[in-house]
C-alpha cells in the first residue's frame, strides 16, 4: 500500500490563500486612487496666488471621491462617484475669452478625442454669484453627460461630467448643483 502525503497540497492551498487574501488587503490599503469628500467640501484649482487658487466649486453630497492620481490643482480637478466622472479644468486664455468661444473650443477638444460630442445648442447657466456660462449635453458611445463652461476677462473654466446613462441620470441633480457652484476669481489685481 502507498502512503499519500498531503503536505504538498496543503502548501499550495496556503500559498493561494495568502495570495488571494493578501491581494484583497493590499487593494484595500491602497484604495481606489481616490479620497472621499464630505458634503460641502470646497475644491479649488489654478495657479496659487497669495494662498488662493482662482477657480472653486463645492461638492454637494457624499459619495464623491477626489481622484488624486488624475488631479493637478494648478490646472484640473477630477472627481468620481461610481462610474461617473466629473472634470474641472482651468482655462488660461491666450486672447479674448467668452463663454461661446470656450464652448466651441471645448467641443473641438472633445470631438478630437473621438469618444464623445458636445451638443450644438448650449443653454445659459448662471451661478448664484452671477457668473454666467453655458451648459449642454455631452454624448458618446455608451456614455452620457453634460458640460458647462464659464469665462471671465482673465480666466475660464470647463466642467464635464459623464458616465453610463443609468449612473449619470441618477447623479445628474448633484452634478448640476456642483456646476452651479463654480466660481472664478481674477488671479490678478
Amino acid at each position: 500500500m502507498t502512503r499519500v502525503s498531503w503536505w504538498g497540497t496543503g502548501v499550495v492551498a496556503l500559498v493561494l490563500l495568502i495570495l488571494c487574501g493578501g491581494l484583497v488587503l493590499v487593494n484595500a490599503a491602497l484604495g481606489s486612487g481616490g479620497r472621499p469628500l464630505a458634503p460641502g467640501t470646497v475644491l479649488s484649482a489654478g495657479t496659487l496666488r497669495d494662498g488662493v487658487r482662482p477657480v472653486t466649486f463645492v461638492v454637494p453630497s457624499a459619495g464623491w471621491l477626489l481622484s488624486t492620481p488624475d488631479t493637478s490643482l494648478t490646472s484640473n480637478v477630477k472627481l468620481r462617484s461610481g462610474d461617473v466622472t466629473v472634470n474641472l479644468n482651468v482655462v488660461v486664455p491666450l486672447g479674448r475669452l467668452d463663454a461661446g468661444r470656450l464652448w466651441n473650443g471645448l467641443g473641438r477638444i472633445v470631438e478630437a478625442g473621438g469618444r464623445a460630442r458636445l451638443g450644438a445648442a448650449p443653454a445659459p447657466l448662471m451661478t448664484p454669484e452671477g457668473l454666467i456660462g453655458l451648459t449642454g449635453r455631452l454624448t458618446g458611445h455608451d456614455r452620457t453627460g453634460s458640460a458647462s463652461v464659464f469665462a471671465t476677462a482673465t480666466l475660464g473654466a470647463t466642467m464635464t461630467a459623464a458616465g453610463p446613462p443609468h449612473a449619470y441620470v441618477r447623479l445628474a441633480p448633484e452634478i448640476e448643483a456642483m456646476m452651479r457652484t463654480v466660481r472664478i476669481r481674477s488671479p490678478w489685481p
